[in-house]
């Protein structure tokens, strides 16, 4: 499996895994817009600083299960976290628009 491919299936798996946790939890997702959108900063900002600092720190373990462990542990979740949160602002968004609309 090349790298590309390996990224692509990583990210829709994480849609999924986003998709499937906002359906199966639906009394996590925030109530307000103010809370749904702190969830997106929240995750830009762990994604962004968090991530990569754990990442290198995991992947120096060792070469076969250091990227593998790094990847599971750090990318997988925080990939989730932001495809949730974004669910989360654009329900709340739909919410507010058809609300507008009557």
């Amino acid at each position: 499996m090349s790298l590309g491919l390996f990224v692509i299936a990583m990210t829709v798996g994480a849609a999924l895994l986003a998709v499937w946790t906002s359906f199966r939890f639906p009394r996590i997702a925030p109530e307000t817009l103010r809370g749904a959108l702190v969830h997106v900063a929240v995750a830009l900002l762990a994604g962004w600083f968090l991530v990569p600092a754990a990442v290198t720190s995991v992947v120096d373990w060792a070469s076969p299960t250091g990227p593998l462990v790094a990847t599971l542990l750090f990318v997988l979740p925080a990939l989730t976290y932001l495809f949730l949160a974004t669910l989360w602002a654009m329900r709340m968004l739909q919410e507010l628009m058809q609300g507008a609309q009557r």
